[in-house]
């Protein structure tokens, strides 16, 4: 039986600084770890153990569905190498679990992003993979969510960035539907990513997503890196 997934109808915002109980050692912003925008394939671990249905969009932290319409508040772009799913693909490490993180950078000059990010001489992959992020605010979901776009969904991350740069105001001014299509390629399905906009964001998403804005868009950006595999 598929698992009943939770909705979430709080509009608080994370960085909310009322007085709460239990927080009264300050917290830094870097020791937040940002959950990401989750697009489950058919070998996710939430489709074949927890019942959930493939192409749906979810927090990767809390495991609920996340809202169609979400608001971009800034972009920042990361490196990472993962280590090879076998040990006998190219670019294994025997110093690292199979398929886990490497190194990160978000550096474009960094001499690993330099190197790794190259195709090979045969045309190989790049060792390291491109991620462009973007940091969200999804209306009625009580956290932020950082949606990446990589590999085969690259190119919709630059088309959003696009977008994003001709409204020619600030980048949370717009709102957007974040979907999911079913593609073929060499005979296998899999799910991409689908953006489309959706309009000019209400004064309180604005209020809303500005507070987010000062609150991290000059911090480090841990983001939940746990469930990376499931979209592969």
């Amino acid at each position: 039986m598929a698992k009943k997934i939770k909705k979430q109808e709080s509009t608080e915002i994370a960085t909310v600084t009322k007085s709460r109980r239990g927080f009264e050692e300050p917290t830094e912003k870097e020791d937040y770890i940002i959950p990401r925008g989750l697009l489950l394939q058919g070998l996710s671990e939430a489709v074949q153990k927890e019942g959930m249905k493939q192409g749906l969009i979810i927090n990767s932290l809390t495991r609920d569905e996340l809202p169609e319409t979400f608001i971009p508040i800034f972009k920042f772009t990361t490196w990472i190498r993962y280590n090879a799913k076998k040990k006998s693909d190219r670019g294994y490490d025997d110093n690292f679990d199979l398929g886990a993180v490497i190194w990160k950078s978000n550096d474009p000059n960094d001499p690993r992003v330099i190197e790794e990010s190259k195709f090979g001489e045969n045309g190989d992959a790049p060792l390291a993979t491109k991620h462009i992020n973007f940091f969200c605010y999804f209306p009625g979901h009580p956290t932020p969510v950082v949606v990446s776009f990589k590999k085969t969904s690259l190119r919709t991350g630059r088309e959003l960035l696009t977008m994003a740069k001709m409204f020619n105001s600030d980048m949370f001014a717009y709102r957007y539907n974040l979907t999911a299509r079913l593609e073929e390629k060499n005979g296998n399905s899999f799910y991409m990513f689908k953006v489309a906009p959706a309009g000019k964001s209400s004064a309180e998403e604005y209020t809303a997503c500005e507070k987010l804005y000062d609150a991290f868009a000059d911090k480090p950006i841990i983001v939940d890196e746990s469930h990376h595999q499931d979209e592969e």
